[in-house]
């Protein structure tokens, strides 16, 4: 009796499963939405590879904050300025051409281009910061601006009005069907103040709809606007979240993206061998770096491990100490080009002690990481192998594909599992065609055949034996 009961729940437990949505989306191991059950896979993040500093016209290094990069009509082009942007231009994404053009009129300006709005005079929005000593709460904060193409820029009005001390970073969210911002919220009664707010609105050229609380300063707080990411427990206590360089990846569903700069904070106590700019003068010095944050929803957001998304650089090089990631992608074939800044000493221009004074014989630039297509976390099994398995998935389309790298010496073979979670005769493990090498965008068969069409309207689980090997994404393709 037990036994058929125990049975009975089962067969309810399997049936009751609710299937995932996924279309034909590409879809991203950023986090385990989709595997459900697991041994031997660990779920990993992959650093950017370095490429160097991008040189100008004389050869020198380009120096400045990257306060955008944006993709258009395939040029790439960078916005280089803290305070005045210059504009800068590129096809292949490793060599940029000054277009001459700058952008002037605040500080901490961000560039967005929206797919969005159906005006074209509305086609790129430009925010900036407007700020007078002391700041005026009546006439200073952030301030938009409109363009028709991302180069002559018509003032709308003021829209925030706090002092941010950060870049604000919009987006169109598809999922929400609205803008999404990014931007500094500074907490007053703790010592690591700095932390990342979002915001709603319909329209982000007009007022930005928050909570006008009142603090002890001017600038945006934790009071007017809802946290998202901060420092934790994990963290350094002594370290704070400067940048977010936030992202919506559209290459694939519900994948946003954080670039953060975390800020490791010193003290006079701690570290009295810091070398100040102001000989006497301590201000707020200490180490960056950029490490990732992933999120489903742009709300709730995870870091999947703390290491740096990039390394920094030796005591030698250029970009030692110092790394912040400007927000914005560029991709061309299957690598991503993303690029950072630094100074090459501490923040607020320190230098770490006298042994690294002239240890570097060039310091600050702009540099270019390059990613692999969806290539931010990955499904890992080592040379031991390993195995997963998603959730019940209901797609569209008559082919699956795998964004994987198995090397020379690793495997990998699918199989397709039915609601009971069964083997689908002609989809099975035995029969898949061995996959191994490195792929970003595989086509899965068994015995030859890719075709799924048989599988219209079923729902399926993707159930995927690994041996060293790296799993990106999945994608379920055609009609």
């Amino acid at each position: 009796m037990f036994h058929a009961l125990a049975l009975a729940l089962t067969f309810l437990q399997v049936h009751d499963e609710r299937s995932l949505e996924v279309g034909n989306r590409k879809q991203l191991f950023i986090d385990h939405r989709y595997i459900a059950k697991s041994e031997g896979v660990n779920l990993r993040t992959n650093p950017g590879q370095k490429l160097g500093q991008i040189l100008n016209a004389s050869g020198k290094p380009l120096m400045g904050h990257v306060s955008r990069v944006i993709e258009d009509q395939g040029i790439i082009r960078m916005y280089v300025g803290h305070d005045g942007v210059a504009i800068y231009e590129s096809v292949d994404g490793l060599h940029f051409k000054a277009t001459g053009r700058s952008i002037g009129g605040g500080i901490f300006s961000t560039i967005f281009l929206d797919s969005h709005d159906p005006d074209p005079a509305r086609r790129y929005k430009l925010f900036l910061l407007k700020s007078k000593s002391p700041f005026d709460p009546l006439t200073d904060g952030v301030y938009a601006f409109s363009s028709a193409n991302g180069l002559d820029f018509k003032e709308v009005g003021r829209v925030l009005p706090y002092f941010t001390d950060n870049p604000t970073i919009v987006l169109w969210d598809h999922r929400l069907g609205k803008y999404v911002i990014y931007l500094r919220a500074l907490a007053y009664d703790n010592p690591n103040q700095r932390r990342i707010a979002r915001i709603e609105v319909e329209d982000p050229l007009k007022p930005w709809g928050v909570n006008h609380f009142k603090g002890p300063g001017h600038f945006f707080s934790t009071k007017n606007g809802n946290v998202v990411l901060a420092a934790d427990e994990w963290d350094d206590p002594d370290s704070d979240i400067y940048y977010n360089a936030a992202t919506i990846y559209e290459s694939a569903q519900d994948t946003y993206l954080m670039f953060t700069t975390q800020f490791r904070h010193f003290s006079p106590k701690r570290h009295p061998f810091v070398i100040p700019p102001r000989p006497g003068q301590w201000e707020d010095f200490g180490p960056l770096e950029v490490q990732l944050a992933v999120s489903r929803d742009g709300i709730r957001w995870q870091r999947p491990s703390r290491e740096p998304y990039f390394p920094a650089g030796l005591p030698e090089e250029w970009d030692r100490w110092y790394a912040v990631m400007g927000p914005g992608m560029a991709r061309r074939g299957n690598y991503l080009y993303q690029y950072y800044n630094s100074t090459g000493r501490l923040h607020d221009g320190a230098i770490l002690s006298a042994e690294y004074e002239k240890a570097a014989p060039q310091l600050g630039g702009i540099g270019i990481v390059r990613q692999r297509l969806d290539g931010f976390v990955s499904a890992d099994a080592d040379y031991k192998g390993g195995w997963l398995q998603t959730p019940l998935l209901r797609f569209v389309g008559n082919q699956l594909r795998l964004n994987i790298d198995t090397g020379a010496m690793g495997t990998a073979f699918v199989e397709l599992r039915n609601v009971e979670d069964r083997p689908i005769p002609g989809f099975t493990l035995n029969e898949c065609d061995e996959i191994g090498g490195n792929f970003p965008n595989h086509l899965v068969s068994w015995k030859g055949n890719p075709n799924l069409k048989s599988l219209g309207g079923q729902e399926v689980r993707v159930y995927i034996k690994l041996k060293r090997a790296k799993l990106y994404a999945f994608q379920f393709h055609g009609k």
